[in-house]
């Protein structure tokens, strides 16, 4: 039987099994995937897009992965398919709405509901770290500092911040997805202004990155350690330029496990 959830075309079986399922947007969703499948639970995971995907498929668990975006009325109808009990998300801090979404549909449907959500970095008070609360405040920001800005936030930024394309020069970093960098140079986005690389950078990449482009302002998000957001901010600190960072929206769980190894333990009942 196929899955009648859009975006997923995956051949539905075990259905007398219970299943669960991982929202794995980030590198400690894949360690969290990889351990209960070691562990030898029955599980399934998501990826929004196709490089996602692609990252799976070298680990050699490919036929785990349902590649796709639901809304809460598709997560209802994939947790009811599979015979989901347990949904642990561990998408990316700045994903509200996925997040919100699944808890939704886990409180509707009686599914235990895990959140693993990596540290927040404690971000050092300094005249050229500018702390803002949304995108759009980070736009209003940025319009008075410098010509030159990096923009380190993902695609979905660049949209806002392409308004200030005719008064600042705009650097992108992002994934090398070749629907990302479409987007960006549809956007006007120059070709040369865009940075197509997988992370993790170090401190010497990103001063090496911001010399060569010559970057005076910085945009970031508080993505944790593994983020490397302090790799980014402690040689632009050195080099004098203005770092932008959106603080991490809030959103109430009830309760958020930071380490791994604890919400593996929980899912598997030790």
């Amino acid at each position: 039987m196929k899955s009648v959830v859009p975006g997923f075309l995956i051949t539905l079986t075990n259905y007398d099994n219970t299943m669960i399922l991982i929202l794995s947007g980030t590198e400690e969703g894949k360690e969290i995937v990889r351990k209960l499948h070691d562990a030898g639970l029955s599980l399934l995971t998501t990826v929004a897009t196709d490089y996602g995907k692609k990252i799976f498929e070298q680990m050699g668990l490919e036929s785990l992965c349902l590649q796709g975006r639901l809304d809460a009325n598709g997560f209802l109808q994939l947790i009811r398919e599979r015979k989901i009990n347990t949904v642990v998300d561990a998408t990316h801090p700045y994903a509200v709405e996925v997040s919100r979404n699944a808890m939704e549909a886990c409180s509707k449907e009686n599914v235990r509901y895990l959140r693993y959500e990596r540290q927040e970095t404690e971000i050092p008070n300094h005249p050229l770290i500018h702390k803002v609360k949304t995108m759009e405040e980070a736009v209003d920001k940025a319009r008075f500092l410098g010509k030159k800005i990096l923009l380190t936030t993902g695609i979905t930024s660049v949209a806002k911040f392409i308004a200030l394309k005719d008064e600042k020069e705009l650097y992108v970093r992002i994934l090398p997805v070749p629907d990302h960098i479409t987007s960006c140079l549809s956007m006007g986005i120059l070709a040369t202004h865009i940075i197509a690389m997988h992370g993790p950078f170090s401190e010497d990449l990103n001063r090496a990155m911001f010399k060569q482009y010559q970057i005076n302002t910085i945009v970031t998000k508080d993505s944790g350690d593994v983020g490397g957001v302090l790799e980014k901010i402690r040689p632009a600190l050195t080099e004098h330029i203005n770092t932008i960072v959106i603080e991490r929206p809030k959103i109430h769980f009830k309760k958020i496990y930071t380490s791994v190894d604890d919400v593996v333990k929980e899912v598997k009942g030790l």
